[in-house]
């Protein structure tokens, strides 16, 4: 018998905010210096030096996308286990499966993964996700997950190499606050059935729908 699903925190409180370099850099400040709960989501209309993989630049025009970072503390996610770095992979691959399942909600199916976890639709990159953790000797206590969704960007640098957006598969264009809403409910489905089923099973739904791009 599976464990009852566990009822999960996440988008709040929500603290909006216009512009910041970096979501990440602020929700990581806001935890090191104890002004951060659990479940907090800070979002940002416009991010100066927004952080991507690797030491990328994430490219947003000033609110039209979803530019948010969440914090999470591992206990009060099961306080009676032992969190370690090998959990981080579990916790990577749902993270990137409820974003997946939130922007295929209203692009469709042709919606996947590029490893380690972007967000594709067809051979094109909607969105980026950037976890950084925090680690006690042996123990992993906290996540900062910064995500960024193109959602009604109408057009993009040719520096920024092949994005799309939301409004430009659909056509139209989409109510943020309402987005965030929807993004929230998808990453704590995905977080709740990483911690009922595990990080094998987690493992499999996540090499599912991910593709090789070019």
């Amino acid at each position: 018998m599976l464990p009852a699903t566990p009822n999960i925190l996440l988008g709040e409180p929500l603290i909006e905010l216009t512009t910041l370099p970096s979501t990440n850099i602020y929700a990581m400040e806001q935890l090191h210096q104890g002004l951060a709960s659990s479940g907090s989501c800070y979002t940002a209309d416009f991010q100066t030096a927004g952080k991507g993989q690797h030491g990328r630049v994430w490219e947003s025009e000033k609110g039209v996308n979803l530019l948010c970072s969440y914090v999470l503390e591992l206990k009060q996610l099961k306080n009676d286990k032992n969190w370690t770095p090998e959990d981080q992979i579990g916790f990577s691959a749902a993270i990137a499966l409820g974003a997946r399942a939130f922007f295929a909600g209203f692009a469709g199916e042709e919606t996947s993964i590029k490893k380690p976890n972007d967000i594709y639709w067809r051979d094109r990159k909607a969105g980026g996700i950037l976890i950084e953790n925090v680690v006690r000797g042996m123990e992993w206590t906290w996540s900062v997950v910064g995500i960024g969704m193109n959602i009604n960007q109408s057009s993009f640098s040719s520096a920024a190499g092949n994005p799309i957006s939301l409004q430009q598969i659909t056509q139209q264009n989409w109510d943020l606050k309402k987005m965030q809403s929807h993004l929230n409910n998808a990453l704590k489905k995905e977080i709740q059935q990483w911690l009922m089923v595990g990080a094998e099973k987690t493992m499999q739904k996540f090499n599912a729908f991910c593709i090789e791009v070019k």
